[in-house]
């Protein structure tokens, strides 16, 4: 196995088989022969010693082990593009496609002038948007699936470059005209009805982290895995929740939702940009990352997020 070296070929005949669930559509894709593309994939499994496919008169269907090797040949394919793309950007024009993951509430306030802006400076540069919360982002970040994710409190590691946007604190969040103090202490919006993600949740996480700490458990009344349901449930008056105040930007701007801060102690959550480290010298990411940095700023000024 250590021994192996595949060729860029094979390994492109393999992923399109599997793409295509069928020899001769995936031959007719490739403009090779059947019989050709039969023995190259017969020959990958005798190199790896392996069975990647299940035949049967209907077509093939990947192993498991099969899906081993595809995930990773998608990845070496997606290296191999960004590093054409790093070859080739010149030093005064920033060009490639960069895929951005952030999670859906601050995507709203930033996306849309990050597209407006990137198209009129950098013409060269294409924009990808992939929504998700802040563990899965760190997942896609680290497979090379998204180029730079916007999320909440980086993993301190040695392969994953993170720049801070801001620090936002947690907030208490009900619906319309239901929050008439300026501030709840940690243990008096413990003891509300609270709507809340579940603990694997990294703000769920670090909300329970901090109650147990001054000796309280949160009152979870309902469990919702999803930031819409959970918004629209307390703008029912079905119970409280906790979020940053980045969570609800477009709800209190429209007084839909209110928000005061969490004290006593406050709980503060980084948002920051991430970019894998040996993509940091990429022209284009950095790019994107100083566009969203100054879209950011420009709202913390406005007072319009804080």
């Amino acid at each position: 196995m250590s021994d192996w070296e595949p060729d860029i070929r094979t390994l492109r005949c393999f992923v399109t088989v599997a793409e295509e669930r069928n020899i001769t559509r995936a031959a007719s894709r490739l403009n090779i022969a059947q019989p050709a593309l039969s023995r190259k994939i017969a020959s990958l499994e005798n190199d790896l010693k392996v069975t990647l496919f299940e035949r049967s008169v209907r077509g093939v269907e990947v192993t498991p082990a099969g899906k081993v090797l595809l995930d990773r040949a998608y990845t070496l394919f997606g290296q191999l593009a960004q590093t054409y793309h790093d070859l080739t950007a010149s030093s005064e024009r920033p060009a490639g496609t960069v895929v951005v993951g952030m999670p859906p509430t601050p995507g709203e306030f930033i996306c849309p002038p990050l597209l407006e802006r990137i198209k009129e400076r950098f013409p060269d540069i294409v924009l990808r948007f992939q929504e998700g919360f802040s563990r899965e982002l760190e997942d896609l970040l680290l497979n090379g699936q998204i180029s730079l994710a916007v999320m909440h409190n980086p993993p301190e590691r040695a392969d994953i470059s993170s720049q801070e946007l801001l620090v936002e604190k947690l907030h208490l969040i009900g619906c319309a005209g239901s929050l008439d103090r300026p501030s709840y202490t940690l243990a008096e919006a413990a003891a509300l009805p609270l709507i809340m993600p579940s603990r694997s949740n990294y703000l769920r996480l670090l909300a329970d982290q901090h109650a147990e700490k001054i000796g309280t458990s949160l009152n979870v009344v309902q469990r919702v895995d999803g930031i819409w349901h959970l918004k629209a449930l307390v703008r029912g008056g079905h119970g409280y929740t906790l979020l940053t105040f980045g969570g609800v930007l477009t709800e209190f701007h429209l007084g839909t939702l209110s928000a005061v801060p969490i004290v006593a102690p406050e709980i503060e959550w980084r948002l920051c940009t991430a970019i894998k480290t040996d993509r940091r010298h990429n022209l284009a990411v950095s790019a994107v990352e100083a566009v969203i940095a100054e879209i950011v700023r420009e709202l913390v000024e406005r007072n319009i997020w804080h």
